[in-house]
């Protein structure tokens, strides 16, 4: 399945209150084996599930908030 991706960092420690974005294209038939690979296995995250369909990933890393937005 083909999936508008949105990566989000926030570091609040670093002054500036917006977050880096990016936006990608990806196609992958197991969303949580996608986010499993991109970041460590042994990493602590969040998943919503939207009624829109859309899966928001969040970790807390040391202070930096990272958050993955699939849109189908």
């Amino acid at each position: 399945m083909e999936y508008e991706l949105i990566r989000e960092i926030i570091n609040p420690c670093a002054g500036d209150k917006r977050p880096e974005i990016s936006m990608d294209e990806i196609e992958t038939d197991d969303v949580d084996a996608y986010v499993r690979d991109l970041w460590a296995a042994d990493t602590c995250y969040t998943k919503t599930i939207h009624a829109s369909g859309s899966m928001v990933y969040e970790q807390n890393k040391d202070g930096i908030i990272n958050r993955l937005t699939f849109t189908p």
